[in-house]
């Protein structure tokens, strides 16, 4: 699951995150290469890699886990196979990641205790809009932050690729910075998101036919886009059996879902 819309709490592991991203940021005026472990401790990690900041979070002292955690340099090296297949396998995503880029800062964070652990839905990953709170007067820089957690760093490089980088810092990110994050509706943000969720599921050669993917796909059609095709079948009804391909031309639907923004309340 997706969880932009969570602001995170200002807690003791907030503020250690908070204080490792912003000397990851500093890395923007150093050589683009991990710094030694002797100087981030045993177990935090910073480094900048095809320009996008990747910032690993120790789990704090005494802290417990429902599950074994993966350490700190390993989750980098998963990171790094995940951004590389994208690059690889998804240009049309890769392009977008890159618009991002130019504009502000990419960061991602990987941290054990996020979640925290509930008794309901699981979250993956988030989108952190208000990770900074500008300083008084100052606009300050765009920072595009997506938190990955201790349940999808297991996951395959696919799955971290389309659901944490691409859904994440991709859909949101490209949201965020457009101004319409918080002006749509939970639902047409997710389905927006979904939508380049999508396309890197196809363009990395997912099986469509697995469970998840089948889930992944009903969750798309018939709750989160469900308002943006009632819009197409009232508006585009000569496009809807777009929908109806086993490979997506996601592209396309996305063109539509700019019109469809464009006339949602302000």
């Amino acid at each position: 699951m997706s969880g932009f819309y969570q602001r995170p709490q200002r807690s003791a592991r907030a503020w250690r995150v908070c204080l490792a991203l912003l000397a990851g940021i500093l890395l923007q005026a150093l050589v683009a290469a991990p710094a030694p472990a002797s100087e981030l401790g045993d177990s935090s990690r910073e480094e900048a890699y095809r320009g996008i900041y990747l910032i690993a979070v120790p789990p704090a002292p005494g802290e417990e886990f429902d599950i074994p955690v993966m350490g700190s340099e390993k989750a980098l090296s998963v990171i790094r196979s995940a951004i590389d297949l994208l690059y690889a396998r998804s240009p049309y995503n890769a392009k977008k990641l890159e618009a991002l880029k130019a504009v502000g800062d990419a960061v991602i964070i990987y941290d054990p205790g996020f979640p925290e652990w509930s008794r309901g839905d699981v979250t993956l990953a988030a989108f952190l809009p208000d990770f900074f709170e500008p300083a008084p007067g100052a606009p300050g820089e765009t920072v595009f932050v997506a938190m990955l957690g201790r349940y999808i760093i297991q996951h395959s490089p696919a799955e971290i690729a389309a659901e944490g980088i691409v859904h994440e810092l991709v859909g949101h990110g490209l949201q965020h910075y457009n101004g319409r994050l918080k002006r749509m509706g939970g639902l047409n943000v997710e389905c927006e998101a979904s939508l380049y969720e999508l396309q890197a599921f196809q363009d990395l050669g997912t099986d469509k036919f697995t469970g998840h993917m089948v889930r992944f796909r009903r969750e798309l059609e018939e709750h989160n886009c469900d308002d943006f095709k009632r819009f197409m079948r009232k508006r585009k009804r000569w496009l809807m059996p777009l929908w109806d391909e086993l490979h997506v031309d996601v592209k396309q639907i996305l063109l539509i879902f700019e019109e469809y923004a464009a006339q949602l309340p302000k």
